[in-house]
């Protein structure tokens, strides 16, 4: 079988964020199974754009509002889907795209199979949006018009979790039996329960407390994470000597969260880690913290950073957002905490860390639900038998 791997992100230049994480995982598990995989991501140049090209790209495709952050993206895509139309992907038996952009675009006859991680249109919007509410609608429709393209050329659509699938059905009108629910997985040979004593070699070798309750935010510093609760949460904590924070993520709030934590003794703030070194942190963690929040109709799916907190057997505490609320049982596998409330963070975080271990049962259950649910592997094995349906019914 010879399946294409199509992504408006390059996941061999950006090597952190969920997207890429996956996208670099799928490769790696698909050829372990004889398959041959080709990827087609945009190389450097759709990163850094020098000035004779951005001058280009503004005069192709009509850039008159250059500081206006909207306009910018709108030709970025604009070049993105001219990329993929030139792709020769006639050879593929399975064209799987990552982002509606490219499933858009792509001009093949092939099976084409679409993995939605996120809402383009709302998410597009919410970042990059900065006009007069009246020209907001208008906007929404163009972006929401690149999305009817994309599923409606998808033999078979896969949602991170359901939430994303009910958007598909009810906005699109999408029937049901073309969309199959995939929460994400995790590498469970890099992810993995480490003993006391290596926990603490680990912490050595990053310079981290011996002594005290660590908790992990390993996410994208922007507003839907709910970062700004966390730290909020730090801050509330900062005379208790037993719970020290680890913020690990680059993004739009970076300046303002390490602007924050400036007075504060309790907490470390990290650029970006990448993927390949970020699973120590977690190794050294004892609890796993996701704070995301619904922002601008845009909510986070099933998120890498709980699935890999769960797969080295941590304590998550996660919010009732997106797939996360499909994942955990409150209690068994992790617990939930109220959206958007530092004290809510603050007085679970006191309670569990009073006591860890007692509570180390639940981080037992979490290793267990993903080696039963969301390793690679077997995420994988569901993967190709959706491939193997659309080569039957084509």
């Amino acid at each position: 079988m010879k399946v294409a791997l199509v992504s408006s992100d390059n996941s061999s230049i950006v090597r952190q964020g969920g997207k890429h994480i996956y996208q670099s995982l799928l490769e790696k598990y698909l050829l372990r199974r004889q398959i041959n995989v080709r990827t087609f991501y945009p190389g450097p140049s759709h990163y850094k754009i020098t000035m004779p090209r951005g001058l280009t790209l503004a005069f192709k495709y009509g850039l008159l509002r250059f500081w206006d952050p909207f306009e910018r993206s709108r030709v970025k895509i604009a070049d993105l889907r001219s990329y993929f139309r030139k792709l020769d992907l006639k050879d593929e038996d399975i064209v799987h795209c990552q982002d509606v952009v490219s499933a858009s675009s792509v001009e093949c006859s092939n099976n084409v199979v679409l993995t939605v991680h996120g809402y383009f249109a709302y998410e597009s919007l919410a970042r990059n949006f900065r006009g007069k509410e009246s020209e907001r609608e208008s906007a929404a429709k163009r972006l929401i018009e690149i999305e009817e393209e994309a599923f409606r050329k998808s033999c078979h659509i896969i949602c991170v979790d359901k939430e994303r699938q009910n958007y598909v059905v009810k906005k699109f009108k999408i029937p049901l039996n073309r969309i199959t629910v995939l929460h994400n997985a995790v590498d469970t040979e890099n992810f993995f329960p480490v003993s006391d004593e290596q926990k603490k070699s680990i912490r050595e070798q990053l310079g981290l407390p011996q002594d005290r309750t660590i908790i992990l935010i390993a996410s994208r510093f922007s507003p839907e994470k709910g970062i700004a609760y966390a730290v909020k949460a730090a801050s509330m904590l900062k005379n208790n000597s037993d719970i020290f924070f680890v913020f690990a993520g680059g993004g739009p709030e970076r300046g303002s969260i390490e602007s924050f934590a400036e007075s504060l003794e309790n907490i470390i703030v990290l650029d970006s880690v990448s993927h390949d070194k970020i699973n120590a942190f977690f190794k050294a963690a004892d609890i796993v913290l996701l704070p995301s929040i619904t922002y601008n109709n845009v909510r986070e799916g099933t998120s890498m950073s709980l699935l890999e907190g769960m797969a080295c057997g941590k304590v998550v505490i996660a919010t009732r957002v997106g797939g996360m609320a499909e994942v955990i049982k409150d209690s068994y596998n992790g617990f939930f905490v109220e959206e958007r409330s530092a004290e809510a963070i603050r007085d679970i975080l006191v309670e569990l860390s009073s006591d860890i271990s007692y509570h180390s049962i639940v981080g037992k259950n979490a290793q267990r639900t993903i080696l039963e649910k969301h390793s690679f592997e077997r995420y994988v094995d569901r993967l190709i038998s959706i491939y193997n349906s659309c080569l039957m019914q084509s």
